[in-house]
């Protein structure tokens, strides 16, 4: 489970965590490598969420209109804005994305061209920067 934290300071995330904690509202095992907290600081707290629920939430959604592709639907909601970040952040360099990500290369461009992203787009925003 990743939950995102989004605080003005490190020790107002640091006191929500704990809270969490205390009240049972997040199950932190630091054995477990899906156990994640991210920490964003901005003016104040405004959001407190789990990806996990978020996509549940999605699948809940889908679930009538989906039934029998439910799985591949899903997926289609999630892979192409998660290829398009990991591209931003590597300035649509491909092989560091596919890094990233852990798939190989050749399933990174081949996402890329079935998923018709515009990688040139990151390229050129930092080109005419």
């Amino acid at each position: 489970m990743i939950t995102i934290v989004i605080a003005d300071n490190e020790e107002k995330a640091k006191e929500v965590v704990n809270s969490m904690l205390k009240e049972g509202r997040l199950n932190l095992d630091i054995s477990k490598k899906d156990n994640i907290i991210k920490i964003i600081e901005k003016d104040s707290v405004h959001v407190l969420v789990s990806l996990e629920e978020k996509v549940i939430e999605l699948e809940d959604s889908l679930y009538w209109e989906k039934q029998g592709r439910l799985y591949k639907s899903v997926l289609e909601v999630i892979e192409k804005p998660l290829i398009e970040h990991v591209l931003e952040r590597t300035e649509g360099n491909q092989l560091k994305a596919a890094r990233i990500l852990g798939i190989n290369r050749n399933t990174m461009r081949s996402k890329i061209k079935k998923l018709a992203i515009n990688v040139d787009k990151w390229k050129v925003a930092l080109n005419a920067a």
